[in-house]
């Protein structure tokens, strides 16, 4: 992130700064029902502000931004802050099935073999 002008800092002019926060369920959820590292997060959503470690009382203004993740539907808390979820937009996607995924690969391999000779074809 560059320092834009004062206490803003951002991504280089006419570019967006996209942060993925991957397992975003992991963070443990304490016995106030709250997860740490995802109250920090959604303080930066929210005021678009983080705090100098060295200087408390300073702000720094974060412009240009954006925050993408997902979370593992196997492990985790499977517990995300609400406070947090309604500046998300919620997916969910399946796993494709065997089959399905045998088809898909199977093409895309197939289609990029048939250029080379018949024995490359015959391992699609």
């Amino acid at each position: 992130m560059d320092k834009r002008a004062g206490k803003t800092f951002g991504p280089p002019p006419n570019k967006v700064l996209i942060y993925f926060m991957d397992d975003l369920n992991m963070p443990y959820v304490d016995k106030y029902g709250t997860q740490s590292p995802i109250c920090l997060l959604r303080q930066i959503i929210d005021y678009g502000v983080i705090y100098d470690r060295d200087h408390l009382e300073e702000k720094k203004y974060l412009v240009d931004i954006m925050f993408t993740g997902c979370m593992n539907p196997k492990s985790g808390s499977f517990f995300v802050d609400l406070r947090l979820t309604r500046h998300l937009s919620l997916f969910a996607c399946l796993t494709a099935e065997k089959e399905i995924l045998q088809t898909i690969y199977y093409q895309i391999l197939d289609s990029h073999l048939c250029t080379f000779d018949n024995k490359c074809q015959a391992l699609t």
